[in-house]
């Protein structure tokens, strides 16, 4: 009986690889892309296409010279599509734990300052104890890597500011400093400690972070909270360049102290303290509810949620 089981499942797989590059086809709306997509060549597409058609005794594809579209039947094939390449990784993942195996792709979204300053150590822990896994990283603003997690295309968010969203995991994962920063030469530098009063007195360029970012959302709240009136104010899209705009004396900023640690070692950027004020938030881990998680994933997870990863940042 087993034999027959695993035999009907061989067979099955002719059937299972042609259901893919259906699959594939479908997102590209062409065979000569999704051939790119899945290494074979558009001969090999079409015939696992008319594989396909000749088994479900219908046709799957409107063609034309240009792309391909989804017949009605098609359409109906591409729900059961979706559910076939789901159970197949659920199968593949059931396989690879039962050896213990943690290895495979792991893609991972952050925003700016996590991706620049966070995660890059973090990465190199886990790598350390998971040799097998291999990385690739997309970073952009908080609600760009909100859109990418809802969108499945990566496995897990890191991202700064507070996400509100039915369809996501969202929990706190590491506890992050916001701090103001000057030149050491800017006339507010001078001071240990600074008052309210001591920021309004001197006319000063104030340096933010693009819409969308979730540091430009706290520094928001900051300026509102301190009633403090910039000057003049300048947008920078990334960390990095705040920093080096700081450097430059252009302006002050309010940024993580995750992100200071060679500037304020080689004394290049100053903290600006102000009395009886300090501001820490959350940053947060995302995940879709609905997209598979490999035991790739979980281990990372699992990883990053755990109470010592502050201590790998030092």
């Amino acid at each position: 009986m087993q034999i027959k089981i695993f035999i009907n499942s061989w067979r099955s797989l002719y059937v299972r690889t042609s259901t893919a590059d259906f699959y594939g086809c479908f997102g590209k709306k062409n065979f000569s892309r999704a051939g790119e997509l899945l290494k074979l060549t558009q001969p090999a597409i079409s015939q696992h296409i008319h594989a396909l058609e000749e088994y479900y005794g219908a046709k799957l594809f409107e063609r034309s010279s240009k792309r391909v579209e989804l017949t009605k039947a098609g359409e109906v094939l591409h729900h059961y599509a979706q559910e076939i390449m789901k159970m197949h990784q659920v199968a593949k993942r059931a396989v690879a734990d039962l050896v213990e195996m943690v290895s495979g792709d792991l893609k991972i979204g952050a925003s700016f300052t996590i991706g620049e300053y966070v995660l890059p150590r973090l990465l190199g822990a886990f790598s350390q104890k998971y040799t097998e896994v291999m990385f690739s990283e997309l970073i952009g603003n908080t609600e760009f890597i909100h859109e990418k997690t809802r969108e499945r295309v990566i496995d897990v968010g890191l991202v700064e500011g507070l996400v509100e969203d039915s369809h996501l995991i969202i929990e706190p994962f590491l506890q992050d400093e916001l701090v103001f920063i000057a030149a050491p030469g800017h006339p507010l530098a001078k001071k240990t400690f600074l008052t309210r009063e001591d920021i309004s007195e001197i006319p000063f360029t104030f340096i933010l972070r693009e819409v969308g970012s979730g540091t430009k959302l706290a520094m928001d709240d900051v300026l509102h909270e301190l009633k403090l009136k910039p000057a003049r104010s300048m947008t920078m899209g990334s960390t990095q360049a705040i920093k080096e705009a700081v450097e430059a004396n252009l302006g002050i900023s309010f940024i993580s102290k995750w992100a200071l640690r060679k500037e304020l070692q080689l004394g290049t950027l100053k903290l600006l303290r102000i009395k009886d004020f300090n501001v820490t938030r959350e940053f947060y881990l995302i995940r879709n509810k609905d997209k598979f998680e490999s035991k790739a994933t979980e281990e990372f997870v699992k990883f990053i949620m755990d109470r010592s990863v502050s201590q790998i940042l030092g």
